[in-house]
């Protein structure tokens, strides 16, 4: 019996993908380097912030510099991070029913903290219990510590939350920290990616990610 809902941000609530192009490629700029493509930043979503960084930066990059890359990369996200970013269609109407149904709802990025804050917020007032993204002290996805937390907060078992992404990140986090994984494939990994990393189911729309939940309370 599912009682709560945990959701990955970047590729299942919302695509950021222009935003997160736009300033990586300001930060690649202040080091003199060429834009990358959509391409290259979907080969490094879903890492934490530094790690993100680093993977759109050339292998023989300095990484002496790595302050000064992530300085610079979240100069530019500050002021693109809510510029093209938008909620998939029929994100917001889900989670209400979701909550209607009794459902805690809880997103979990490895993005950093304080943006995972502000533009849950910003693009879903009120709709979810908890948000985190990365903090200082607690390991970031797949680590299943945070999903732990979260249903410890939630006064729930593991088996009764349903993991929700767009990534095998997300589907191993979901079986490491014995949740049920379930996949989006509107997101930035495909459904065979999805499948293969343990997703016990794959949605292709709100609707159908909805009837599987609710099959499930």
């Amino acid at each position: 019996m599912i009682k709560a809902a945990i959701f990955d941000f970047d590729g299942t609530l919302a695509n950021t993908l222009p935003d997160l192009c736009t300033s990586l490629n300001l930060m690649r700029a202040h080091f003199g380097y060429q834009p990358i493509t959509d391409k290259d930043v979907l080969r490094a979503v879903n890492n934490a912030t530094v790690r993100f960084i680093r993977m759109c930066l050339p292998d023989d990059f300095d990484d002496a510099r790595m302050d000064e890359a992530v300085e610079a990369y979240f100069a530019a996200y500050a002021k693109y991070y809510l510029d093209k970013t938008a909620p998939y269609e029929g994100v917001a109407e889900l989670l209400a029913r979701l909550r209607a149904d009794g459902i805690g709802l809880a997103v979990m990025s490895n993005k950093d903290n304080e943006h995972v804050g502000e533009m849950t917020e910003a693009l879903f007032p009120g709709a979810f219990d908890a948000i985190w993204g990365t903090v200082e002290g607690v390991p970031v996805k797949p680590d299943p510590a945070r999903a732990s937390m979260i249903a410890e907060e939630f006064s729930v078992k593991p088996e009764e939350v349903a993991f929700v992404g767009d990534s095998d990140v997300d589907m191993i986090t979901a079986k490491n920290a014995g949740m049920l994984p379930i996949g989006v494939s509107w997101g930035y990994r495909s459904a065979e990616i999805l499948k293969k990393a343990g997703a016990a189911y794959v949605a292709d729309d709100t609707e159908e990610l909805y009837k599987i939940i609710k099959s499930l309370i």
